[in-house]
């Protein structure tokens, strides 16, 4: 999805939506844009996401384990 920044001049009168139907992105906070001279990056901030997310993994990984060892577990022996 393409989306287009369309503003009125202030910030609450500027709003998201997606460029091809025009139609409103609910919940934005806000968009932070980063950009150098062959680089442009954007993020937008949305309040109450709805998610639907599948087929994820999941990994433990402990801050005291500076060795590189990703979701170890302690054990007496160790």
């Amino acid at each position: 999805m393409k989306l287009k920044i369309v503003s009125g001049g202030t910030g609450a009168t500027t709003k998201v939506v997606n460029a091809e139907t025009n139609e409103e992105i609910e919940n934005v906070m806000g968009v932070e844009i980063s950009m150098d001279a062959f680089h442009v990056e954007a993020a937008i901030l949305l309040r109450d996401p709805h998610l639907s997310i599948e087929d994820m993994e999941v990994q433990e990984v402990k801050q005291s384990d500076s060795a590189g060892h990703v979701g170890a577990t302690s054990s007496p022996d160790n």
